[in-house]
């Protein structure tokens, strides 16, 4: 069978487009082997790790030639895994794709079992093809912070879906939040989603509101998906104790300076950095604890809690101009790749 999909050209140089990382190829389906199935991909998203991979700067090394795509929703159609892959077969799944092998923004793939994850009828393929990478994300790290004993947690990037994730399960938990963001027009979403604190970054005051609100909700955990400079400035704002859990590196797919932090608050204020990657969490957990956080996810789905914002669906055509307006507009929402849509 041949497989179309949007290839990973490597290309060192930072200001190269992410259109021009991409290019679509034709090549066959390579046969299973034991413990995989083979998914006909019905929806697929663009997340930020999606673009820091296709930059050659993910916590996987980039596959030249291979397909790119961390996630998707699509159909069981083939199996060579026992008695879990015959039950998969025919059944719609959530899945990412197997680390060092060929993506999911392609019109098929191939990933292991243990990355396939069913899921209810109610939720839309393309809701359904952003279960995993966001949400999982926001809930994991929420319970973190809820084990740290923090009242309440700072999160920057807020209007993004893992931001609005958290918002909307610190909610569901009474935990407090205190969202930055950089546009104003963020800010009354954001409000009307639960957050009790929306602070914008530009305002001269930005840091003596912060601190303000950290000391009045208690909030000694962030959740850091800038870095930067980011890390060191907000933590500066934060109580004695705190911790920073950073999960993502936005300021790669812009400027690549990488992850800044104060020694001294460090060393004097027992301030705490630690990291959070979704399949660091995943290889450590047990297969039911997997299950049950995935459970969780689609309930939150399905009761409407949760909800990813979708910017639009697009064909092959029209994907590569999708993936350059969600690099400068990730707040838009999703971009969606559906393979099999014609034009």
């Amino acid at each position: 069978m041949e497989n179309t999909g949007f290839a990973l050209n490597l290309i060192e140089d930072e200001d190269v487009s992410f259109t021009d990382r991409i290019e679509l190829t034709n090549k066959p389906v390579p046969a299973l082997k034991k413990g995989q199935v083979l998914v006909k991909i019905l929806a697929s998203p663009v997340n930020p790790s999606d673009l820091v991979y296709l930059m050659g700067k993910y916590g996987v090394p980039p596959l030249e030639g291979g397909y790119a795509g961390f996630e998707a929703c699509g159909e069981v159609i083939d199996a060579n895994a026992g008695w879990y892959g015959k039950w998969l077969k025919g059944k719609r799944i959530a899945l990412f794709a197997t680390p060092g092998s060929d993506g999911v923004w392609a019109k098929y793939a191939i990933t292991k079992t243990q990355f396939c994850i069913p899921v209810r009828k109610e939720l839309s393929d393309s809701q359904a093809a952003t279960i995993v990478v966001n949400p999982c994300t926001s809930v994991c790290m929420v319970d973190r912070a809820i084990e740290l004993g923090s009242k309440a947690i700072v999160v920057n990037a807020a209007a993004s879906q893992v931001g609005k994730g958290v918002i909307r399960y610190c909610k569901l938990k009474r935990i407090k939040t205190i969202a930055t963001v950089r546009s104003e027009s963020n800010i009354a979403p954001l409000k009307a989603l639960g957050a009790n604190e929306v602070l914008l970054t530009t305002d001269d005051d930005f840091q003596e509101k912060l601190k303000n609100a950290c000391k009045s909700l208690k909030a000694k955990v962030f959740l850091d998906a800038v870095a930067d400079k980011e890390t060191p400035l907000v933590l500066k704002n934060m109580p004695s104790g705190s911790t920073a859990i950073v999960y993502g590196r936005l300021t790669e797919t812009h400027d690549p300076i990488g992850g800044l932090f104060s020694v001294a608050d460090v060393i004097f204020r027992d301030i705490k950095i630690e990291g959070f990657w979704l399949s660091t969490y995943i290889k450590k957990s047990s297969p039911l604890k997997v299950m049950k956080l995935t459970k969780t996810v689609q309930k939150l789905f399905a009761e409407g809690i949760f909800n990813t914002d979708i910017y639009g669906e697009f064909s092959f055509d029209e994907f590569p101009k999708a993936l350059e307006h969600y690099a400068e507009h990730k707040s838009d929402g999703k971009v969606i790749l559906t393979p099999h849509k014609i034009e």
